[in-house]
C-alpha cells in the first residue's frame, strides 16, 4: 500500500496492492487511469467530484471521500444553516468509539483528527481488513472483496460502511458541522437521519449521493 501520485513512471516495476491518492480532479483522474492500467486499486481520499463517480469512473477507483452530491444531500436533508458544512468526520464526535479514535490520533500526532485524517485512516483500515478476510494481498482479490454484497466495514460511525457496486462510492453517514467563533466545531446533525426499524442501514445511506438509476458510470464489472 502506497500514497503517491500514480504514474507509470512512479510505479516502475513495483506492483503494490493499492495506492492512496489525493489532489485535484485532474490528478485523481490521471492516477486512477494509471492504476487501472496497472490493474491495482486506487483509493480516492480527497476528490469529491461527481464526474469521477459518473462519466469518468474507473473500474479500479474506489471513493473513500464523499461525493459533492453526498455533501449537498446531507445539507439539504438537514435544512442546515447557511454557515454549516457537511463533513465525513469531526474531532468532537464521541459515540461508537469515535472518542477513543479521536484521542488516540491526538495522542500520537498532537493534533485533532480532521475529516481528511479520518479518510486516510479508514482507507488503510479497509485495505487491511480486506486483505485479512480475502486472505490475499493481490489487488484483484481485494477489489472483489470490497464490492462483495455482504462486505461491511466499521468506521466508528455507528453504521456499517460499504462500497456501491455501480460507482465504487463508500456508503457512509455525514455530519453537518457548525463552527464557533473560537474555531471549535460541533456536530449539529448526522445525515441521513436514522430510518424506521424496517429500513436497513444500507437503504438509509442510499439517500446520500447518486442512485444506481441516475448514475452515468458505465464501468465493466
Amino acid at each position: 500500500i502506497e500514497l503517491l501520485q500514480v504514474t507509470q513512471a512512479s510505479l516502475g516495476d513495483r506492483q503494490p496492492s493499492a495506492v492512496l491518492g489525493s489532489g485535484s480532479i485532474e490528478d485523481c483522474l490521471a492516477s486512477a487511469r494509471a492504476a487501472e492500467r496497472a490493474e491495482i486499486a486506487f483509493m480516492n481520499l480527497s476528490c469529491p467530484s461527481d464526474s469521477l463517480r459518473g462519466r469518468d469512473c474507473q473500474a479500479t477507483m474506489f471513493h473513500v471521500a464523499p461525493s459533492d452530491e453526498m455533501y449537498r444531500d446531507a445539507l439539504a436533508q438537514a435544512n442546515a444553516p447557511a454557515d454549516a458544512k457537511a463533513a465525513a468526520w469531526d474531532p468532537s464526535l464521541t459515540r461508537f468509539g469515535a472518542d477513543t479514535l479521536n484521542e488516540r490520533f491526538r495522542s500520537r500526532f498532537g493534533r485533532a483528527m480532521t475529516a481528511d485524517a479520518w479518510l486516510g485512516w479508514v482507507a488503510i483500515k479497509i485495505l487491511w481488513e480486506s486483505s485479512l478476510r480475502a486472505r490475499s494481498t493481490d489487488s484483484r482479490m481485494l477489489m472483489q472483496y470490497m464490492i462483495r454484497d455482504g462486505t461491511r466495514f466499521d468506521g466508528h460511525k455507528g453504521r456499517p460502511l460499504s462500497f456501491r457496486v455501480w460507482d465504487h462510492q463508500l456508503r457512509q453517514p455525514l455530519y453537518v458541522v457548525s463552527s464557533g467563533t473560537d474555531g471549535s466545531t460541533r456536530v449539529i446533525a448526522e445525515m441521513p437521519a436514522t430510518g424506521s426499524d424496517e429500513e436497513s442501514s444500507r437503504e438509509a445511506l442510499e439517500r446520500l449521493g447518486t442512485t444506481a438509476a441516475r448514475s452515468a458510470c458505465r464501468m465493466s464489472p
